[in-house]
């Protein structure tokens, strides 16, 4: 396991007091996911048998859901009221999970966990996850600075769509009516201009988007559909061994794109 330092330096030094040895450091591993509610990590130990480590790990994890400031930044301690830390057991270690139901935390909590990813990746790499029970990948989008709001990936879709909630709870402004072909049927949309639409640092302003409501945003739980409209300016690839996203623009110098 590789000892990340930054806000989290406190935790991982602590955890590998207890396991020394350059050994022991590839004993294990850890990954940092990203949901809905915030997010967390899990360590896990290579070997199941090798019960000192295991319990090293989820003595510190534990330690960590207690104390949380092992596992916080400044700004997450502004909304520490907010934030529910939970510690799992695993068979072969645990997991800390870090949540909450305010969306200021919520970035908080994100922008945190973002910062422990070691993956080798560039700045526009970013977590996604899955629509539960399913293999359907979610990223978490910004509009107008808001959110992040829950968007499905969708390279078949030519179009993006925005939930009229969203957008109407942002003041939006309505543009014209149309009427979106989709392989689920016709679906009535109006046209509507965001200042700012962005996934990690890749970032359209003054973009144009469908938006509507229908069935399949509440059946999935989603706030939009990110199609191929936003996805052609990009080159765009998906690990999903370590359920990331790479995102980076075709053209730096679009009048569309702020790097």
């Amino acid at each position: 396991m590789k000892v990340h330092l930054g806000v989290s330096a406190l935790l991982m030094v602590t955890l590998m007091a207890g396991v020394a040895s350059g050994k022991d450091r590839e004993t294990m591993s850890k990954r940092v996911f990203l949901n809905e509610r915030g997010g967390g990590y899990e360590v896990r130990v290579t070997d199941p048998k090798d019960s000192r480590t295991v319990g090293a790990v989820q003595e510190e994890l534990r330690k960590a859901a207690e104390d949380q400031t092992k596992a916080s930044t400044p700004a997450m301690q502004e909304h520490q009221q907010e934030i529910i830390y939970r510690y799992e057991q695993t068979n072969r270690g645990g997991r800390l999970r870090i949540e909450t139901k305010s969306p200021d935390a919520l970035r908080a909590i994100q922008n945190y966990l973002r910062s422990q990813m070691d993956h080798g990746k560039s700045s526009r790499g970013v977590a996604f996850s899955y629509i539960r029970n399913t293999s359907l990948v979610v990223v978490p989008v910004m509009v107008n600075e808001h959110g992040p709001f829950r968007f499905l990936l969708d390279t078949g879709a030519s179009n993006s769509i925005l939930s009229a909630s969203v957008a109407d709870g942002l003041h939006i402004r309505s543009g014209r009516s149309e009427i979106l072909l989709t392989a689920g049927g016709n679906i009535p949309v109006t046209l509507r201009t965001i200042q700012a639409f962005q996934i990690g640092e890749a970032r359209l302003k003054n973009a144009e988007i469908a938006v509507a409501d229908f069935s399949l945003l509440q059946t999935l739980e989603i706030d939009g559909i990110l199609g191929g409209d936003y996805l052609r300016k990009f080159k765009v690839s998906i690990d999903y061994e370590k359920q990331v996203v790479q995102i980076e623009p075709l053209a730096e110098s679009s009048s569309m794109l702020i790097a």
